[in-house]
């Protein structure tokens, strides 16, 4: 279980990157900055954001919960379902369509997966969502692994 320090550091750190703003440990040391963010308009919704955080405290971050992220997006029916909550809120019928899994079991296994990850909510009974803290993380790591992918 993390400190009570290191849950404040990475509540300030959330509510910094909800503003726009470099979190306060980002600011601290010199090695550097890496910035992602971006103006979106998907699904009638339009989108800034921009997030600065320091290599030096992003390397210092706890790897599990990071871990976590990575293996609920890292699985390509998830990946496929985050692509599609991305643009906006869904019925789980027209995921179900879109998918073509052999059961609605294993969407819904999916999307706990996805929805204990933080990266899915159901805002209303039926219909999933990416959250709207999360539309751009999602974005930027599916544009990392694309750079990835088209590096090798």
């Amino acid at each position: 279980m993390s400190s009570i320090e290191e849950r404040l550091r990475e509540l300030e750190a959330r509510v910094a990157a909800l503003e726009g703003e470099p979190s306060p440990a980002a600011t601290g040391d010199d090695t550097g900055h890496l910035t992602y963010g971006g103006e979106a308009r998907l699904g009638g919704y339009r989108w800034q954001w921009e997030v600065a955080r320091s290599p030096g405290w992003l390397v210092e971050q706890p790897t599990g919960p990071l871990a976590g992220v990575l293996a609920a997006a890292g699985h390509p029916a998830r990946l496929r379902i985050l692509q599609l909550l991305v643009a906006g809120p869904q019925p789980i019928a027209d995921l179900q369509s879109e998918l073509a899994l052999a059961s609605q079991g294993q969407l819904y296994h999916h999307l706990k997966t996805l929805t204990s990850a933080g990266l899915v909510e159901q805002p209303e009974r039926g219909v999933y969502r990416v959250p709207p803290q999360a539309v751009f993380p999602v974005l930027a790591l599916t544009a990392a692994a694309t750079d990835v992918v088209h590096q090798s």
